[in-house]
C-alpha cells in the first residue's frame, strides 16, 4: 500500500470510530414542560454540526438541556 492509501483507510476507521460516539441530547421547555431531542446526524462531513445547531436553537429559545443519567 502507498502512504496515501494507508492515510485514506486510517481517516475511514477514524470516521467509523467516532461516527457512534454522538448520542440524542434531550431538552426540556422550562415554562411548558415539553421535551424536544435533537438526534446525531450521521450525514455530511461534521456529524455532530446539525445536532449543535438543534441544540442551539431551542437553547436560544429558552430551553435547558435534560442531564444525562449514567445507568
Amino acid at each position: 500500500m502507498t502512504r496515501r492509501h494507508l492515510l485514506l483507510v486510517g481517516l475511514l476507521a477514524t470516521a467509523g470510530a467516532l461516527a457512534g460516539c454522538a448520542e440524542d441530547v434531550a431538552l426540556v421547555n422550562p415554562h411548558t414542560g415539553t421535551t424536544a431531542v435533537c438526534p446525531p446526524s450521521a450525514h455530511g462531513i461534521d456529524p455532530w454540526s446539525q445536532q449543535e445547531a438543534c441544540i442551539g436553537d431551542h437553547i436560544a429559545s429558552g430551553w435547558i438541556r435534560i442531564p444525562r443519567t449514567v445507568p
